[in-house]
């Protein structure tokens, strides 16, 4: 029995790294296509890299602090303990 469920659980680990691996690759693959294309646009007069590079960066540092929102907003939030009061044995 344990046998057969690490069998399962290593077949679907090899799925997953297949499918992470996958997706690393077509992430590559986009990101080489759209590099071109701003190449070429930056050529051609139509994009200013330095303006889209700012632009990029705001929208980037944007989408970090949605995410860190909707991340607190998610968290339960802890409610205050009540302070204990000291006391000394005399």
């Amino acid at each position: 029995m344990l046998e057969n469920t690490l069998a399962r659980l290593a077949e679907r680990l090899e799925q997953s790294l297949k499918l992470l691996l996958r997706h690393s690759e077509t992430a590559y693959s986009n990101h080489a296509l759209v590099k071109s294309l701003i190449e070429m646009l930056n050529e051609c007069g139509v994009v200013d890299n330095t303006r889209l590079e700012a632009r990029w960066r705001a929208e980037c540092t944007k989408l970090k602090e949605s995410a860190r929102e909707r991340e607190s907003a998610r968290q339960p939030k802890k409610g205050r303990k009540a302070k204990r009061k000291v006391t000394t044995n005399g």
